[in-house]
């Protein structure tokens, strides 16, 4: 596994990743995406490249872990001022899938914002490739997440996580990420069945922002 990862590379995330990005998120998170729209991992992977939900341009803090032109991770980082272009979030994209998806999709956004509070770098999305999870990528991606973050003077590292997601909230508190809300939202627990989330952080220092 050690060599493995020494092949490992993290890198910043370029338009020709999108489909296996987007491959890695619906695979990751295919689960959470059935309660939005019944589609199959293949059709899913278009939905999430015509809403936008996975991200086609490059920025500072959209990484991806590669191995011999293999993407294996993909991390989305926000802050406060970053220099970020505009998602496409197109509303008739969204509706062919339906009402009820366009509903649940912004109902999501609502609930999970990706606005973090100034002097904060914030994990917006993070997953691996389901064949090589618990080989340390998510580890990898995270720390160096954290270098980005002291890089652009950055005090703190957030994220949210699914309370039920046993073995992702391990991993950060294993990495030093403490809870500091805790989530219950009637809306949240009927259209995407998160019955409780949340808020962790980790302190990096003093901010230069």
């Amino acid at each position: 596994m050690a060599e493995e990862m020494k092949e490992v590379i993290i890198r910043e995330f370029q338009p020709s990743d999108l489909r296996q990005v987007a491959k890695i998120s619906a695979s990751s998170f295919r689960s959470d995406l059935l309660k939005l729209v019944k589609l199959s991992e293949a059709q899913m992977v278009d939905f999430l490249i015509e809403t936008g939900e996975s991200f086609p341009y490059p920025f500072p803090g959209y990484i991806v872990a590669e191995r011999n032109g293999e993407l294996l991770g993909v991390m989305r980082l926000t802050w406060h001022k970053q220099n970020k272009p505009k998602a496409r979030f197109k509303i008739s994209k969204i509706l062919r899938y339906g009402w009820l998806t366009t509903i649940k999709l912004l109902v999501m956004r609502y609930l999970f914002p990706e606005k973090p509070s100034k002097g904060a770098c914030h994990v917006a999305e993070i997953a691996v490739k389901q064949q090589t999870r618990r080989r340390g990528i998510a580890t990898k991606l995270l720390n160096f997440g954290k270098e980005v973050a002291l890089k652009n003077g950055l005090s703190k590292y957030t994220l949210n996580v699914d309370a039920s997601n046993i073995t992702a909230f391990n991993l950060y508190q294993k990495m030093g990420f403490k809870i500091e809300k805790r989530h219950r939202n009637l809306l949240a627990r009927w259209l995407m069945g998160v019955k409780e989330w949340y808020f962790m952080s980790l302190n990096l220092g003093a901010s230069n922002q």
